[in-house]
């Protein structure tokens, strides 16, 4: 269907009111934008009005007015330091002393133990042997052989101990000439009697050769015991306690 001249078709009118509606809109919108921008720019120059420039001139004028922790004049030499570098030096300083304080006392203390354990050898060299009685002491094998014998000096004897058999009192002699003592065996009715070769003036008499013989016979023989497996005679647990003296006729 063909169009007339000069008429408007009706959507071609709505069309172009769209269009109009469209571009009013678009415009707005670039104004409120451009708007929006110079606000932030105007307040981002009120809220920092110095520039950039400025700021760094009188941050390096507060440092420079700072004062200086050495400081040099014409008659003296100035320190400065803060309360807390002063603190700081000091806990070091007395750190430094602690550490010298307790070198000091481990080498005293090593040095006093040496002193100790010096004197301590000394002692257990200056110790002494106990020494025994010689009485009770054998004689050495080569000597045990040859008792040595007195020459009569009374007419009494110490009888040691008697036996019905000579045999049993033979390890008594040989005990006895182990310790000086010479002794024979003699007999006398029924019993042989095992008897000192000293002859002596008094047996009963303290102070006597033949008083002074008869303890010492009494204390060597509480030891005695017979030789192991022989069978001989042991004179009782405290042997030979009861020796006395004989006068020979």
């Amino acid at each position: 269907m063909a169009k007339s001249p000069g008429k408007i078709a009706l959507y071609e009118l709505i069309n172009k009111a769209r269009f109009k509606s469209a571009q009013q809109r678009a415009l707005s919108t670039d104004e409120a934008n451009a708007q929006l921008a110079s606000n932030v720019q105007a307040t981002e120059v009120q809220t920092d009005p110095e520039p950039a420039a400025e700021k760094t001139v009188k941050a390096s004028a507060i440092w420079s007015t700072r004062p200086k922790s050495l400081r040099f004049y014409p008659d003296r030499l100035e320190l400065c330091f803060s309360w807390q570098v002063v603190a700081i030096a000091i806990l070091a300083f007395l750190a430094v002393l602690l550490v010298f304080f307790r070198l000091g006392q481990i080498y005293s203390a090593g040095k006093t133990d040496v002193k100790k354990s010096a004197p301590a050898m000394v002692s257990v060299q200056k110790v002494m042997p106990q020494t025994v009685p010689m009485q009770n002491k054998p004689l050495p094998i080569g000597e045990q052989a040859k008792p040595r014998i007195v020459e009569p000096m009374g007419d009494n004897v110490i009888v040691i101990t008697s036996y019905p058999l000579s045999s049993h009192l033979e390890p008594v002699k040989q005990y006895y000439a182990q310790f000086g003592i010479a002794t024979e065996i003699i007999k006398k009715g029924s019993r042989y009697l095992l008897v000192t070769q000293n002859r002596f003036n008094s047996v009963a008499k303290p102070g006597d050769d033949g008083y002074e013989m008869r303890k010492k016979i009494i204390s060597i023989g509480a030891n005695y015991k017979p030789p192991i497996g022989s069978g001989f005679e042991s004179f009782g647990t405290k042997p030979f306690q009861d020796a006395y003296g004989m006068k020979l006729e």
